[in-house]
């Protein structure tokens, strides 16, 4: 439910206190206390933050800006205005020392283009993102387009299909993989790499031990000598590794160039096309807007990714003594960013839970902000355009035909199940 915020005249935390009260929930869940941020007694990465991470997100940002997550034992920013300047500070809040809650995992991540800060950032992925750019996305537009018809005309025929599992990760499966090019073993595994990746840059708990055993297999094939020779000659892999070395990199460290690919360009866009299938199954006056205006298409994309927010949290490392909306945050300390409760926040988006292909949504933080924007962003509006361009020619309604059914990933959020049925 929407909230309003009450005037800024008494300090932060009486004011978000107050503000808790007035939307219904139980002072004992915020308390003032720790170093000027309100106690919010979210588990983040609990069960039931997992399945219903929006409840989640409404009772952080009904404590604050900035807060205090007992159970996490981390500080959280999920505001957006207070996100936005601190993602864009990127010297005080370092993603250098690694973006997982967990430091022996950042271990095993340090170095990647996400887990590092410029100079170094802005080297590798200059090398990572050239087949990324718009110009570049140019040459692969006609086969995505083509595979996007494909599938739109085989779901049709169907009638009845589960969007999460028989649409949403066709695109990425069928053309990306191949794209990358990461040969047949790292194609059969990219999938899971990225998931034990996102897995383990929250907590994972009792799918822990899975998700590192499938990082660890992720990494004896990035240390594999016999791996850069089976890239493909024309892979975006392969590419990047080659042009690694080109600048200086031994080969081991270019190898490293592939994890780029491997997390991002498969998980978050899959999530995005079955939940945006969800939302215009419960929202069908939206489809129809959008089937008369292609023209609505990008706006469209930013609203879904922006509800959606398929990358909920990462952290970042604090490297100096600093202050966020009046909360101490101490040097060597981690804070958890909330890109998710950032993207529902009042102050930004009025009505934030509202569905709308008209709002302006431009300006969200689902794409990640400041530097670490993400990397395959483009790749993702093109594949989700190509595809409901392609729907939107032949499907009239989609009607939910059985329960939509979260899935369970510290850091993605997804939907495992979409079962629907259309109509022409």
């Amino acid at each position: 439910m929407p909230f309003a915020h009450a005037p800024f005249a008494r300090t932060r935390s009486e004011h978000f206190l107050k503000q808790h009260t007035e939307i219904g929930l139980d002072n004992s869940d915020a308390t003032i206390a720790h170093h000027g941020a309100p106690v919010c007694d979210v588990d983040f990465y609990g069960d039931a933050a997992l399945a219903d991470p929006v409840s989640a997100y409404d009772r952080m940002l009904a404590c604050g800006p900035v807060v205090w997550l007992e159970a996490n034992n981390i500080h959280a920013i999920c505001g957006f205005s207070a996100l936005t300047r601190s993602l864009r500070n990127h010297r005080v809040f370092s993603s250098g020392h690694g973006v997982s809650i967990n430091e022996d995992v950042n271990k095993l991540l340090i170095g990647s283009t996400l887990n590092s800060d410029p100079p170094q950032h802005d080297v590798t992925r200059a090398i990572t993102f050239a087949p990324l750019t718009p110009k570049a996305l140019e040459v692969v537009r006609e086969r995505i387009e083509a595979q996007a018809e494909h599938l739109a005309e085989q779901m049709v025929q169907q009638g009845k299909f589960d969007a999460a599992q028989d649409l949403a990760p066709y695109l990425p499966l069928s053309v990306v993989r191949d794209l990358v090019g990461l040969g047949e073993h790292g194609k059969n595994n990219m999938l899971g790499w990225g998931a034990a990746t996102f897995e383990l840059m929250g907590d994972p708990r009792d799918r822990r031990d899975t998700a590192i055993a499938d990082l660890k297999e992720l990494r004896r094939f990035l240390e594999n000598p016999d791996t850069l020779g089976a890239l493909s000659s024309g892979g975006w892999a392969n590419r990047a590794t080659a042009l690694g070395i080109e600048s200086g990199m031994d080969p081991a460290r270019a190898a490293e160039l592939m994890r780029d690919y491997i997390a991002p360009s498969l998980d978050t866009t899959i999530s995005a096309i079955g939940y945006a299938v969800m939302l215009f199954a419960k929202y069908p006056d939206q489809w129809t807007k959008l089937q008369n205006d292609r023209g609505l298409m990008r706006n469209t994309i930013e609203e879904v990714v922006r509800l959606n927010t398929p990358i909920k949290a990462f952290t970042r490392y604090v490297t100096e003594d600093t202050e966020v909306e009046g909360v101490a945050l101490a040097k060597g300390a981690r804070v958890l960013m909330v890109f998710g409760a950032a993207n529902r926040d009042p102050e930004k988006f009025g009505d934030p839970h509202r569905f709308d292909i008209e709002r302006h949504a431009r300006g969200h933080v689902g794409f990640g902000h400041g530097v670490h924007a993400c990397l395959g962003m483009h790749l993702a509006r093109l594949e989700i355009s190509s595809l409901f361009n392609a729907l939107a020619d032949r499907i009239g309604r989609f009607e939910l035909n059985g329960p939509v059914i979260a899935s369970v990933n510290s850091s993605i959020h997804s939907l495992t199940s979409v079962p629907v049925k259309v109509k022409g």
